[in-house]
């Protein structure tokens, strides 16, 4: 098998599924108030499958509606833009993956991962005094290089597998002594095809290296991240049974500051929000 080096897979990110246009223009807007509300629900409206799964997961009971909520601009009236936003972005970018060919990939896993550290970095925001909105955008993303690799060169990432099977290893682990990076660099490369915000492109870029040498610094989105892909493990919200935890950095907990009352604020928080969501990418 030829490895593929990091050049060649960001050259050939230009053949990968294009997004909807609605949820290219969602991504520009997070972080963002100046935004044309009632523009976006006609863009979201006129994608018959995105809107269909955006609304069947608004009625889940999780939402708890008395009624039944029959369109994107009932969505946001109920729901609010901010939440409707995350349930569209999450639905275009899941749907636009092909089936994976990689020997040993669960797409459910993936993506139940994903939105479990994006419901995790919800809950962690308040802690770091960050929005929320770019925070779960940065969650659901963190892990979406994998998701590259699989669909572009599965044999490579099923020799990472069997490297993380012999060695039980962490998966970037893996990935790092079997093509010298590892999908954080692939994801970062990515979000900047895709334009999304720098700030969450750095985020997916270095959320297994957070900053050890300021824990007097306020926390960032990274600290976020990475501490929501450790909980999201911890509570295995995904529910794979290869997985490791992974370790937390200490500088990141210590900027986040979470006491022991916090951080089961933090876990329950997660799991609700989580469990909104499960439905989504399926």
């Amino acid at each position: 098998m030829t490895r593929p080096s990091l050049q060649e897979i960001v050259t050939g990110l230009r053949a990968l599924p294009s997004l909807p246009t609605v949820v290219m223009e969602l991504l520009q807007t997070m972080g963002r108030d100046d935004v044309d509300i009632h523009r976006l629900a006609r863009g979201i409206s006129h994608d018959q499958a995105l809107a269909a799964r955006t609304l069947r997961v608004a009625n889940s009971p999780f939402y708890g509606m008395q009624g039944r909520i029959d369109t994107i601009a009932e969505a946001i009236t109920v729901l609010g833009f901010v939440n409707v936003r995350s349930l569209v972005t999450t639905a275009g970018i899941a749907m636009a993956w092909p089936a994976s060919g990689a020997a040993g990939f669960d797409p459910r896993i993936f993506w139940r991962h994903s939105l479990g550290v994006a419901s995790c970095a919800v809950a962690l925001a308040p802690f770091a005094g960050l929005r929320a909105d770019p925070l779960f955008l940065a969650g659901l993303l963190h892990d979406i290089g994998r998701l590259v690799l699989v669909v572009t060169h599965p044999d490579a990432y099923a020799e990472i597998l069997l490297q993380r099977a012999r060695t039980d290893c962490l998966l970037r682990d893996a990935e790092r002594a079997v093509l010298g990076f590892d999908h954080a660099q692939i994801g970062s490369e990515l979000c900047r095809h895709w334009r999304i915000p720098a700030p969450i492109a750095a985020a997916v870029e270095r959320h297994h290296q957070v900053n050890p040498y300021a824990p007097k610094l306020p926390a960032d989105m990274t600290d976020v991240v990475h501490v929501a892909d450790v909980l999201a493990h911890a509570l295995d919200l995904a529910g794979d049974p290869d997985a490791l935890v992974p370790p937390p950095d200490g500088a990141a907990l210590q900027r986040l500051n979470l006491d022991e009352h916090a951080l089961r604020l933090v876990l329950e928080q997660a799991e609700r929000h989580f469990n909104s969501l499960a439905s989504i990418s399926g």
